[in-house]
């Protein structure tokens, strides 16, 4: 064959390459972790092994080059078992779709292979090792495919391991190393990226999201309320007496008060509230979806729960209590602005009545 024919070849597969890798990216962008996201990998790994099945490489007569092992043996890495199974199922329907003589072979060999990388992705890595070596031997897992050619007749299976088995085996093993150091490069810089995204929209001391955040978050809820009159609520609370908590046990304490009641107010709210530190000792929860009615029943469990909370302080058990302030959308308004300006008042109220209790919003 000319050296075109095998450049234009090799061009093909470079171009598989950038899809996984850009659409693997995307994927672990979009979808964290999970079934979804292993079946996500599965569909990704699945789909491009069928590209690359529907466009082999013809290195020389009777020896084609396709990359549905390469893909296979490393779905278990990226996808766990169920993207392992969703991939190796989509290979093995569309091959013995194509029929041929050696469809069933060809069916038996991508689940041949499956298996191995998912036995191989269990192996602890003292046994598998890291870096290029695990690669290399990911790699060499694809030839546990070889076997199913003695189902051939023997002067074929004979023709095809003397000409095809070298050429395979190191295209394989270059392709499984050059796959996974992508992939491997990808999901780094895309953890690196979360890392950074995380730090920046979370409070160091409580790790609750920050005052952008809950803007982003309120300003979304006010567009909701306006547009189809989903109600939002807000609970901003205040601890009591944090300057004599501070003065009376020092400042790390106060520290450990604050990131302590974080806890127990992210443990109390729902999944779908957002919690935030909103500036020194005050916390604001908003509740997407929520009326007056029942944002008062979850700030009062709040307060329940935090005045029900031991803190120590060397050997002395310290009780704190919070003061809340409630406003809804309903009343008087749908602009997140004004609405927590309404919970702030509220919490003046709760403050100025004697502490520890909750307050609701005046109606305008």
């Amino acid at each position: 064959m000319e050296i075109e024919t095998h450049l234009v070849s090799l061009i093909r597969v470079l171009g598989q390459v950038a899809i996984i890798v850009y659409a693997y990216s995307w994927v672990i962008r979009i979808v964290e972790r999970g079934a979804l996201k292993s079946v996500a990998v599965g569909l990704l790994f699945g789909l491009v092994g069928i590209l690359s099945m529907g466009d082999p490489i013809q290195w020389m007569p009777g020896v084609i080059q396709d990359g549905r092992s390469i893909l296979l043996v490393l779905t278990p890495i990226y996808g766990g078992l169920l993207g392992t199974i969703v991939a190796a199922a989509m290979m093995a329907l569309f091959r013995y779709m194509v029929g041929g003589m050696g469809a069933v072979i060809g069916v038996a060999g991508i689940v041949i292979v499956a298996v191995v990388g998912y036995v191989l992705s269990l192996l602890p890595r003292q046994w598998t090792g890291t870096g290029w070596r695990r690669s290399a031997l990911f790699g060499l897992a694809t030839c546990s495919s070889i076997v199913v050619v003695f189902l051939l007749p023997w002067a074929v299976a004979r023709a095809l391991l003397i000409s095809a088995t070298l050429p395979v085996t190191i295209v394989n093993i270059l392709g499984v190393m050059l796959l996974s150091d992508l992939l491997q490069r990808e999901q780094y810089r895309i953890g690196i990226q979360r890392a950074l995204e995380n730090e920046a929209s979370l409070d160091p001391l409580t790790r609750l999201p920050n005052r952008r955040v809950l803007q982003r978050e309120g300003d979304r809820c006010s567009k909701e309320a306006g547009m189809r009159r989903i109600p939002f609520s807000i609970i901003m609370l205040d601890i009591d007496h944090f300057k004599k908590i501070n003065d009376s046990w020092g400042h790390s304490f106060g520290d450990t008060v604050l990131a302590r009641l974080a806890d127990v107010i992210r443990q109390t709210v729902r999944k779908t509230d957002i919690a935030a530190r909103y500036g020194g000792e005050e916390i604001v929860v908003l509740l997407p979806n929520t009326d007056t009615r029942a944002a008062a029943a979850a700030a009062e469990k709040i307060r329940k729960d935090i005045e029900g909370t031991t803190l120590m302080f060397e050997q002395e058990a310290v009780h704190v209590t919070v003061s809340i302030g409630i406003a809804c959308s309903l009343e008087p308004t749908t602009d997140f602005k004004h609405v927590l300006e309404a919970a702030d008042k509220a919490l003046y109220r709760a403050k100025a009545s004697g502490r520890n209790r909750v307050e609701l919003a005046e109606a305008a």
